[in-house]
């Protein structure tokens, strides 16, 4: 161990305690990086869990002090290398704050330590009988301060919006190791620029949050889920187009095409959800709005009716209309276990946005280019089209290596990002840049905006100490 780090190893022993430094290889290895597997050498020095924001404080200050990097680190479920330590950074793991602090039913707010897993604060906001709507599959390691670092959408975006739009304060630890409180249970305070919206979505480069009281929503009363089978991308959007036009509340809109179906039924040895495939599959949530079975009746025949309407103008083939909570969870798990089902195959992933009304003409000119480029790769794709976000997905064949894999599908990057960005698209919707697309950010940002951004950088973390190398 250099020096430098023994020193500050000495520090940090003495500010936390040996027990909560961890410097183990396993240790090393499972807190060093995220789910993205980009090819990056994972080089963390040492792992170190507070819990406490006073013991996130000492830990900036000693690491400051040292000259020695930090990557905050949360569940590790991002997909995009932005919680990857590649230069011997310190991590800071968040784990063991997960207390919820507090849930106020008259204000409706939930109060949590950043380390707190969305399944948790969904838990906490059901108890009360409210709702935390933000909702994503790998929700029960996620943790809630890396869903405010990556400005999280997920499954109900289409209904509910973003995480940046349910947080009400923040507290986080700056660079310098000063804690900033920013907001909290106000929901009018016109004073002046809103700083909380700077950390959200900034991927842990401009301070590390510690806590976060967020806003929530009175549940529904119940819901409606379908799974529809559907000819083409076009008819994905028709259908879409024809939910919108009703009087459905549609909380979630979620597509999937026939490949990634096929990879969850063999991963679960499952049986297919219609006898004839389709080429696309889209699931449905409508919301019942008022509690009672009359409301409910009312919203399943509407529903029925709407598909029919559907199945009538050529948009579905075929459609599943779920009977029971029971199986509208089984309808969901076709959705919700696709990456699970992908994971052995190590996916090359791109998470980008479009306009949704450029959807179908994007996916036409991106399957032909990936055949064309990358002959025996499968190229599978699923997302909220709803808000015009897709995960494609390019697989690795099995007997292809991984460096080599790596090498085709990054030599790709470019001629994909050039083609979202000529469909007036972003590259990353949900997943964050991270070190993933770091490179590729000018295909979504102009030369001023990156500019204000490094601005921003160097005015709240002056020695580029907080997550090193990461968005630019």
């Amino acid at each position: 161990m250099a020096p430098d780090l023994e020193d500050l190893r000495a520090a940090l022993i003495t500010a936390l305690g040996a027990e909560r430094l961890s410097d183990d290889p396993a240790d090393l290895s499972y807190y060093g990086a995220d789910r993205c597997r980009g090819g990056w050498p994972v080089q963390p020095s040492l792992i170190v869990f507070p819990r406490s924001p006073a013991d996130v404080q000492a830990v900036v200050r000693a690491c400051a002090a040292h000259g020695v990097p930090i990557v905050p680190s949360g569940g590790r479920t991002g997909l995009a290398g932005a919680a990857t330590a590649t230069r011997g950074e310190v991590v800071l793991s968040l784990e063991r704050m997960h207390r919820i602090l507090e849930v106020d039913t008259a204000a409706r707010t939930l109060r949590c330590e950043a380390g707190a897993t969305l399944q948790a604060v969904q838990d906490a906001a059901a108890a009360a009988g409210l709702l935390y709507p933000v909702d994503y599959a790998a929700k029960g390691s996620a943790q809630i301060g890396g869903s405010l670092a990556t400005n999280a959408g997920g499954v109900k975006v289409l209904r509910y919006g973003l995480t940046r739009d349910w947080v009400l304060g923040l507290k986080v630890v700056l660079a310098s190791g000063e804690l900033l409180v920013l907001g909290g249970a106000l929901v009018k305070n016109n004073t002046g620029y809103d700083l909380r919206q700077l950390f959200i979505g900034s991927e842990g480069t401009l301070g590390v949050i510690v806590e976060v009281t967020l806003k929530l929503a009175r549940p529904p009363a119940d819901s409606l889920v379908a799974l529809c089978a559907v000819p083409s991308d076009a008819e994905v959007l028709a259908l879409f187009a024809r939910l919108r036009r009703s009087s459905l509340t549609l909380s979630a809109f979620e597509f999937l095409d026939h490949g990634c179906l096929d990879h969850v039924l063999a991963h679960r040895k499952g049986d297919p959800p219609f006898a004839e495939a389709a080429a696309r599959y889209v699931l449905v949530e409508v919301e019942v709005p008022v509690p009672g079975a009359a409301a409910l009746e009312h919203t399943r025949d509407e529903l029925g009716a709407c598909l029919g309407e559907a199945v009538d103008a050529g948009e579905v083939a075929d459609a599943v209309l779920a009977a029971t909570q029971a199986q509208a969870r089984a309808l969901w798990a076709y959705r919700e276990d696709i990456s699970e089902s992908l994971h052995r195959h190590t996916p090359h992933k791109a998470d980008i946005a479009l306009p949704v009304a450029r959807v179908a003409e994007f996916l036409a000119a991106w399957r032909p280019l990936v055949a064309a480029r990358l002959p025996g790769i499968e190229a599978l794709c699923f997302g909220h089209v709803g808000d015009g976000n897709l995960h494609l997905n390019l697989l690795r064949p099995e007997a292809t290596g991984l460096p080599e894999f790596l090498d085709r599908v990054h030599a790709f990057d470019d001629e994909l990002y050039a083609l979202v960005q000529a469909h007036d698209g972003s590259i990353s919707a949900e997943h964050g840049v991270g070190l993933l697309k770091r490179d590729h950010l000018h295909y979504s940002r102009n030369p001023t905006e990156v500019a204000l951004m490094r601005g921003i950088k160097s005015v709240l973390d002056p020695a580029g100490l907080l997550n090193p190398g990461k968005i630019f």
